[in-house]
């Protein structure tokens, strides 16, 4: 079995870039005027923003590793769940672990777009306390996923599923990024829901979001006067859809940002 482009390319990223800390890889496997989306914030350009704001990780975690536990690949665009481990030579050695979900669009054969949210929060509370989550069972082959056509059913149904406000509070079908803590549907009465980029492989897909809503309360650091302030939220995920509904969500929030965004000016 020969691995598609796209995974290798996705390989590349998880791989030859994160894990094994080799910077000099995105030169092949990243355009130019790359750009990531993460938390609120637009890193353009692949050498000036984008590769500065992931060294400085890749320094303060010196023996980061990526850990993927699932992968959707189409001939344009490809996505993945992971997490990411390792100590922080900032916190005295001590260990944190931290799930996010990030995607990509292709263009000329190598990563052109990005999104992606990952759980700072719980990085934060664990380098805090010390304590290290529990990293899940990884995928025993991501590369090996085939590369699947879009399908515009698909991207119809998905697109429907994610901008109902009422959705986000079916448990049954949302599998949290998330280690402790409050969960984002508790903290956000999520109202309405902005679709920032989307794709489908086959019956599976990946999307970026922007919700807005009021705080709930659920931050033990936050004043509760805050309950009932208007917020944004930042989603990323992937999504799994069976005849005409959608069976399975994997989603990761931007908690941080959450926080950060309602704590009182300094």
């Amino acid at each position: 079995m020969t691995l598609s482009p796209s995974a290798r390319l996705l390989r590349g990223f998880a791989v030859d870039f994160l894990t094994c800390h080799n910077v000099a890889a995105v030169e092949t496997i990243m355009e130019p005027d790359y750009a990531l989306s993460i938390g609120g914030f637009l890193l353009a350009g692949r050498d000036d923003t984008y590769l500065p704001a992931t060294a400085a990780q890749l320094d303060q975690f010196p023996g980061l590793c990526v850990t993927v536990h699932d992968t959707v690949i189409g001939p344009n665009a490809i996505a993945m769940r992971f997490t990411e481990h390792g100590a922080s030579i900032r916190h005295g050695g001590r260990l944190s672990t931290w799930g996010g979900v990030t995607l990509f669009r292709i263009q000329n054969g190598r990563l052109h777009r990005g999104w992606a949210e990952e759980d700072y929060y719980a990085r934060k509370r664990q380098l805090a306390e010390s304590s290290c989550d529990m990293i899940r069972a990884p995928h025993p082959a991501p590369w090996d996923a085939p590369c699947e056509a879009p399908n515009t059913v698909v991207e119809t149904l998905a697109k429907s599923w994610l901008t109902t406000a009422a959705n986000w509070a079916d448990r049954t079908v949302i599998d949290e990024i998330s280690a402790e803590g409050p969960r984002f549907t508790d903290l956000v009465a999520i109202e309405a829901i902005a679709i920032d980029h989307l794709f489908s492989a086959g019956q599976r897909g990946a999307f970026h979001l922007t919700c807005t809503g009021t705080y709930r309360g659920g931050f033990e650091d936050i004043d509760r006067a805050q309950i009932g302030q208007p917020v944004t939220l930042a989603l990323a995920g992937i999504f799994d859809s069976e005849g005409d509904q959608i069976v399975h969500m994997q989603v990761t929030a931007d908690r941080l940002g959450l926080n950060r965004a309602l704590m009182p000016p300094r």
